[in-house]
């Protein structure tokens, strides 16, 4: 479709406004700094390109993600972008009546130039961490963008297989202990919902609060489970994604044998 094409091309035009707004801020502290009353000749134009890049990019990132997994980050990037462009109007509209003035307009101008830059900027890490190839990292949060596979997940077929051979030696298994690895143990779905030392780790509908998932994609070789061992490939930690946020459904009455 035109407008799924015209998506494709948001990472293209994201940049205009993160650069447009950031050098109309500079120009503005370059301005407060040599004490000048009124805003600099470039701010008018910079801050105009920086509105009219950010309605572009702002459309076409929410046509680039129609049809997509929409993960927590998608969602944030998309209404900070949204807020971005808004901030980015009232910055225009101030400047536009500061042009010739002094004082309180030319203030307010600033400021507002100066709150869309930094909108912008981190709507900006944002959007380049659900750029980054395979895996996103977001502050404390991490979870993994990936197009939606196909059908459901059963527990039984797709997720116990994985708790077999990669989780249940250290939480289950000869490895485990009494208690399991880090007090958690996966031998059934009570023990499992549980959680363990650090509390639930399996929180059903919520995958990037579940660490039985966001430990799968840390970035840190230290923090990412399976503990020692490579990464999970990408398709099975889709199906654990999928599988907790459709409700982490566990039969009852399955259980796992040492």
């Amino acid at each position: 479709m035109l407008w799924t094409f015209f998506g494709r091309f948001h990472p293209a035009t994201v940049h205009f406004p993160i650069a447009m707004l950031s050098v109309a801020a500079l120009v503005e502290f370059l301005q407060i700094i040599r004490r000048r009353p009124g805003l600099a000749p470039a701010t008018f134009t910079l801050t105009l390109v920086g509105l009219v890049s950010a309605v572009l990019a702002t459309l076409m990132g929410i046509a680039n993600a129609g049809g997509k997994h929409h993960h927590d980050l998608i969602e944030t990037h998309r209404w900070a972008g949204i807020v971005t462009t808004v901030a980015a109007a009232a910055a225009m509209a101030l400047v536009f009546k500061a042009r010739a003035g002094q004082g309180a307009i030319v203030n307010a101008a600033r400021g507002s130039i100066f709150l869309a830059m930094i909108l912008v900027s981190v709507t900006g890490h944002w959007g380049g961490a659900i750029t980054l190839p395979g895996y996103y990292d977001v502050w404390s949060k991490v979870e993994v963008l990936q197009k939606p596979s196909e059908g459901p997940v059963d527990f039984i077929r797709d997720i116990a297989p994985i708790i077999q051979a990669s989780c249940f030696s250290c939480h289950g298994g000869d490895k485990s202990g009494k208690n399991g690895k880090g007090g958690l143990l996966l031998t059934t779905k009570a023990l499992a919902m549980k959680g363990g030392d650090g509390g639930a780790c399996i929180v059903p509908g919520k995958p990037g609060d579940s660490s039985f998932y966001t430990l799968l994609i840390a970035k840190n070789p230290k923090e990412r489970m399976p503990d020692k061992a490579k990464p999970l490939p990408p398709e099975q930690i889709d199906k654990v994604y999928r599988w907790i946020e459709k409700g982490a459904l566990w039969p009852d009455g399955f259980e796992f044998k040492k």
